[in-house]
């Protein structure tokens, strides 16, 4: 459940399919997802990671 709150707060958004009992976590502007039991985790772990150095790299530098 922690990581669920975690990831709420960062915007990440859930859905549950139902043909393959799947769990998936998307983020509408990284335009990333993730999917299974540890997705919510997965998550958290991206949006919490420390900035890059590389100015290519970091979130303001992207076009």
């Amino acid at each position: 459940m922690l990581w669920k709150i975690t990831d709420s707060a960062f915007g990440w958004k859930a859905a549950h399919d139902d043909d393959k009992d799947l769990l998936v976590v998307w983020h509408s502007k990284l335009r990333r997802h993730y999917s299974g039991a540890d997705a919510w985790k997965q998550a958290v772990l991206l949006s919490i990671r420390p900035p890059s150095a590389h100015p290519l790299l970091r979130r303001e530098g992207r076009p």
